[in-house]
């Protein structure tokens, strides 16, 4: 209902358009309006437990079919909703973009090959924004840098062997905003906090190798990082502990070279790993892919230069290139179903950031959440939706589980249905809902997103119900006092029931 209606309501009957219901308040809505279903009394009781006293809950469930909600508890209520705002991003990049769309990173030289093999000039990479470069989820262990050799072997066939110049990484097509500006220093420098970048390699990660003691709260030694990144310097605080769990955290923030780790990690390991952000895509493209030259037995005379270091220390114009090679990403439709299931952050913000590429030739985190919002706000109203990532990791995003629902609604309607369907975890099958409802009938059943951050649980999806029902629903929790695993519990049984309606 909206705020004109409930006014006219309150005008006229005044608190009696209150309904206090289970000891909670429902503004706005009838006994006639709320839906009387057995989903609408599990998602109600909910509130009933101690643990969700104080906690905001959003929920609504429809049947595409026939357009019956069966379930709406402050549908219309906006609030975080962490990795659920992936569903958006990637429903909005399927029908903007179109499945089939490929990101082009591309290999160019300045200058001119004379006749002995030598370069006189630069070789350029000019990243296109493309995130799966030596990423794990695209490449087999220990053949994430077969993509390098590939660009090298390239430069040897056409007959260079020399390069009087140097490797110059340009990522400039993605503003230099290092991360989303809603992102905490909490997460920027651990491996969920990798920011986009028009050149991304690696999946923009880097590993932290410790040793660490025999005895809890020994102190632990940072052996090495990988990859190679010069200059930069950790300050390591780390303790050694009894636990099995990597419990270390990293600070650091976008081309800053001073940072630091704090935190525990299990005691008796050789080489324990700890995955954090990098601090300068650009710049280990540019070293990774001159490393690969000179294995190819490509000699390059001056140290590797990225544009930000160029425009930072004088305006600089690019010279007229030659193309050697486009290295073209898998298809969007492959890139996100990996975004969707395993919930990748990095993915889901270039994603965004190519909306804002193909709509103005930058990309831009800003603009394109604003693609977002406009282009759901012509099709079904977007006031719900308040956006400042494409991944979800920012608290000042927000949005309604009712929207959510229109949205998947619409996207059920479209070309790309059953794409966007697929793009999705299923219960106890796959992705990150892999392991709920194991042993009943929501089990490949319910098709979702997940998102979780402390005191937020969210899923969205379909269902395809035991009785036939095509359901699209949404549910949404925030400041809730129980742990995640308890939470999921309540999701679950509310899944599950879906799933035999």
């Amino acid at each position: 209902m909206n705020i004109k209606v409930y006014n006219k309501i309150f005008k006229y009957f005044g608190a009696a358009a209150l309904f206090i219901m289970s000891g909670h308040i429902v503004f706005g809505q009838t006994e006639q309006e709320r839906p009387n279903t057995t989903l609408q009394t599990a998602a109600e009781s909910m509130l009933d437990f101690s643990k969700l006293k104080h906690a905001a809950f959003s929920f609504y469930v429809k049947d595409m079919s026939t357009g019956a909600v069966y379930g709406d508890l402050n549908g219309d209520m906006s609030i975080p909703s962490a990795s659920t705002m992936k569903l958006v991003t990637t429903a909005t990049a399927f029908q903007v973009l179109g499945s089939g769309y490929r990101f082009k990173t591309r290999i160019m030289y300045s200058g001119h090959i004379d006749t002995s093999g030598t370069l006189h000039g630069d070789v350029y990479v000019i990243g296109g924004g493309d995130p799966t470069l030596g990423s794990k989820y695209f490449t087999k262990y220990g053949e994430e840098r077969d993509f390098l050799f590939e660009w090298a072997d390239s430069l040897y066939a056409l007959g260079i062997r020399k390069i009087d110049g140097r490797v110059i990484a340009d990522g400039s097509l993605y503003h230099y905003d290092g991360v989303p500006s809603g992102w905490v220093w909490g997460d920027m420098g651990n491996y969920y906090g990798a920011g986009p970048a028009g050149l991304t390699i690696f999946d923009n990660l880097c590993e932290f190798h410790f040793k660490t003691g025999e005895n809890d709260g020994d102190s632990t030694e940072l052996t090495c990082i990988t990859p190679y990144i010069p200059g930069i310097n950790v300050r390591n605080y780390v303790t050694s502990a009894n636990s099995s769990e990597d419990n270390a955290y990293v600070f650091g923030a976008p081309w800053s070279y001073d940072w630091y780790v704090r935190g525990s990690i299990p005691k008796q390991k050789h080489d324990f790993e700890v995955k954090a952000s990098m601090p300068d895509p650009e710049l280990v493209m540019a070293l990774e892919f001159d490393y690969a030259l000179e294995q190819t037995g490509i000699d390059v005379k001056y140290a590797v230069m990225t544009m930000r270091q160029l425009h930072a220390n004088r305006p600089f114009t690019k010279p007229e290139l030659k193309e050697i090679l486009t290295h073209e990403s898998p298809y969007l439709t492959t890139i996100i179903n990996v975004t969707n299931q395993r919930s990748i952050n990095l993915f889901a913000e270039h994603i965004l950031c190519q909306l804002s590429v193909e709509s103005s030739g930058y990309g831009s985190t800003y603009n394109g959440t604003q693609i977002c919002t406009k282009y759901w706000g012509n099709k079904i109203g977007a006031d719900a939706l308040n956006m400042t990532d494409g991944s979800g990791l920012s608290r000042s995003n927000s949005v309604s589980a009712k929207f959510l629902v229109d949205m998947l609604v619409y996207m059920n309607k479209s070309s790309n249905a059953e794409r966007f369907k697929n793009s999705m975890a299923v219960a106890g099958k796959s992705g990150t809902m892999s392991g709920m409802c194991k042993g009943t009938t929501a089990v490949g059943r319910v098709y979702g997103k997940s998102g979780t951050m402390t005191r937020i649980k969210s899923y969205a999806g379909y269902v395809d119900s035991k009785s036939g029902k095509k359901l699209a629903y949404a549910m949404i929790i925030n400041n809730h006092h129980c742990s995640n695993s308890q939470i999921r519990k309540y999701f679950e049984n509310l899944m599950v029931k879906m799933s035999i309606y």
